[in-house]
């Protein structure tokens, strides 16, 4: 690796025979409005000053060396070396007509293009495919070139500036002259022994961040023979998939849920990268094989974020009930789902009744005021809590429903008296997505005339400010009732409506008339008081309570009680945080089954076990008061339980803490912690056990 300080016009982009290639495991071109700005502000300064300016780092590393032309693939810095490029392509197209053609040949001929090679290396930056094409439009003046397309728009703002520039005496040959004095450190990796991956996850310069989805295609495309091939079959597709014109915020997010829904935990953002290449290395995937499951699953995962075509009406209608009330926390769990869809383990009818229950569920916590930070570890292994027992897939909605109905405590599914109670009286018009998302439902619920309400607005009937109109409704209960259900609509004159009497209100709410169910029972009322307010939320919550309240599964006409949710509990450290409202069934040590179904026994029985193999080791232990668990003597411990000659256990622990307990003693034996196996029953369906947890577990 060779490192030099160098102007980055004349002795980089200027070099003779040059080509500069952006590989195809770089980031898109991403520079925005300020990264732009940024630039051409140290550029006015360079002017003004006369003086060097640094804007970073440059790492390249040569391709293919020959008579005719260098190649050089861009590790980090395309950003810049891109703007460059546009900004020297902006100078040419407004140099003034005194020096316009001096100025734009000499542009043309030593920054821009090629003089003495092959056609097809004639323009000295090649960008990744789909910025290539913008770019090229660019330089060949086409009026075909997307005018949203961050390439475009840098052009724009450069030629803007510098138009302002030269009408401020600044002439074409000054800026030239200042875009000479801009300096990076050029670092130039030899091939063979610079390893390009450790670089370009290491290096930290002025340009963009790197997002999760740039290391994640850094990583899988960097380091092969195939990555035009891998770039174009899968990469390029998933990313047209989940990127809408330059916002990359769903691609970057997909790869969040898909670690999620693969590892059955929470991933925080910095780890996203790092998750990802665990999960690739443990997993032992090759390149293609986890580019082709991403590529399944990015197919899935654009259905949740954006609308289509792909399902049924009503799939269709509960994904987009999810994506205005901003609820992606169930991402993961629906990968599973429709995974068993499209493997055809499920069908349209158990895919459609599942997507509806979990929409209801969680517009039902919603409106019920219910916390939210528990939802991520919640859905992040649901699907392994219900099908860990193979034969629930049987009964597949109902071992759903039974097992989100048995939820207690933070995760519970609210009552339907609950929900109702609170539709009526919650301060609905504060949670912006789904006021509007309900009031749309009510509107629309006979499907006949479907209203698009994206251009409505929701509108108050007794006004946020009461007028002179108003004077009959008390300030106390104007507070209470103003924002609540039974007093909004939606409507296309928001502002004319403002707080108009009431009569007025009548009249605008009549020309209205494609707004039908939800103003029925306004526009037919002599006066709008409390009573009428009270009255219409109970005909408004009646409809949105049938129409989003599940039914519970009852034990009629189908066994429930054979669904059953055990799953398998190792020593790992993810595992042990996860006994937590599980009742143990079983646990395994050694190849021989031990039947008990309380931790705290479990802890009794693998001590005893444990004794039998090396009758010295806890006695040693315990002398040294062993994580202030196991001790000689009882003094020390708040709830002891006699092992043998004196040695005592502490009995009042949690079942998490019984765990890593367990981790710990068997590591003092040395034997492997994967010889120890438990089988655990969500106890979430019962109150009984969770309280004998507290006691037996503490």
């Amino acid at each position: 690796m060779k490192a030099d300080k160098l102007p980055i016009l004349k002795k980089l982009i200027g070099q003779p025979e040059t080509l500069f290639k952006i590989p195809v495991y770089q980031r898109n071109y991403d520079w925005v409005k300020d990264n732009c700005t940024k630039l051409l502000s140290d550029i006015e300064e360079i002017i003004g000053t006369n003086k060097r300016h640094f804007i970073g780092a440059i790492v390249y590393i040569s391709d293919n060396d020959t008579l005719s032309l260098s190649e050089y693939i861009i590790i980090d810095g395309q950003q810049r070396l891109t703007t460059m490029m546009i900004l020297l392509k902006a100078l040419a197209d407004i140099a003034p007509d005194e020096c316009k053609e001096e100025i734009k040949e000499e542009i043309e001929k030593s920054y821009l293009r090629n003089r003495h090679c092959d056609e097809k290396f004639k323009i000295k930056l090649k960008p990744i495919k789909s910025d290539n094409e913008q770019f090229l439009l660019l330089l060949n003046d086409s009026d075909e070139i997307n005018k949203n397309s961050h390439i475009y728009k840098n052009y724009d703002r450069c030629k803007t500036t510098m138009l302002q520039w030269i009408k401020k005496d600044t002439s074409a040959r000054d800026i030239l002259e200042a875009l000479d004095k801009l300096e990076a450190v050029g670092i130039a990796l030899t091939k063979g022994e610079d390893d390009p991956q450790i670089i370009f996850e290491s290096i930290n310069s002025t340009g963009l961040d790197l997002t999760s989805s740039d290391l994640i295609r850094n990583f899988l495309l960097m380091d092969t023979e195939e990555q035009d091939k891998l770039y174009d079959q899968y990469w390029l597709y998933i990313e047209n998939k989940l990127k809408k014109e330059n916002d990359y915020e769903w691609l970057n997010k997909f790869f969040t849920q898909y670690l999620v829904f693969k590892l059955s935990r929470p991933i925080i953002n910095k780890k996203i990268y790092e998750s990802f290449v665990s999960l690739y290395k443990d997993k032992n995937y090759t390149q293609e094989k986890i580019l082709e499951e991403l590529k399944y699953y990015s197919d899935i995962f654009a259905n949740f974020v954006y609308k289509n075509e792909n399902y049924s009406k009503s799939i269709g209608q509960s994904l987009h009930g999810l994506r205005e009330l901003k609820q992606t926390t169930c991402y993961p769990f629906l990968l599973h789902i429709f995974d068993d869809y499209k493997q055809e383990r499920i069908n349209d009818e158990e895919l459609n009744k599942t997507l509806k229950l979990i929409l209801s569920y969680l517009l039902i916590r919603v409106v019920c005021g219910r916390k939210t930070n528990t939802l991520d570890k919640l859905f992040c292994n649901l699907y392994n809590r219900i099908f860990k027992v193979p034969e629930n897939k049987n009964k597949y909605y109902e071992s759903i429903n039974k097992f989100l109905f048995s939820l207690k405590r933070d995760d519970s599914f609210p009552s339907k008296q609950e929900f109702e109670d609170q539709l009526k009286r919650v301060r609905l018009y504060n949670m912006k997505y789904l006021c509007k998302y309900l009031l749309g439902e009510i509107e629309n619920q006979d499907g006949k005339e479907v209203i698009d309400i994206s251009k409505l607005s929701v509108e108050h009937i007794m006004p946020q400010k009461l007028s002179a109109d108003w004077n009959e409704i008390s300030n106390e209960d104007h507070e209470k009732y103003v924002h609540t259900l039974g007093n909004l609509t939606l409507t296309g004159y928001n502002p004319k409506l403002s707080n108009k009497s009431f009569e007025e209100k009548k009249k605008i709410l009549l020309e209205n008339s494609k707004i039908k169910e939800l103003n029925k029972d306004v526009t037919n009322q002599e006066e709008w008081n409390i009573e009428t307010i009270q009255t219409r939320a109970e005909r408004l919550t009646k409809i949105i309570s049938d129409r989003y309240y599940p039914e519970q599964i009852k034990d009629d006409g189908i066994n429930l009680e054979d669904i059953e949710y055990i799953k398998e509990i190792s020593l790992s450290d993810d595992d042990i945080e996860s006994v937590t409202n599980t009742t143990p069934v079983s646990f395994t040590f050694n190849g021989e089954t031990h039947h008990e179904n309380k931790f705290i026994t479990i802890l009794q029985v693998m001590l005893k076990l444990l004794d039998e193999i090396d009758k010295l080791v806890i006695p040693q232990l315990a002398n040294k008061n062993f994580s202030g668990l196991l001790s000689q003597g009882e003094r020390t411990l708040r709830k002891p339980w006699h092992f043998r000659d004196g040695i005592y256990l502490e009995r009042n622990l949690s079942a998490a803490k019984i765990m890593r307990f367990l981790k710990e003693i068997i590591g003092e034996f040395d034997i492997d912690e994967s010889s120890f196996c438990l089988k655990v029953k969500d106890n979430q369906s019962t109150d009984d056990i969770n309280d004998e947890a507290d006691e037996e577990n503490e």
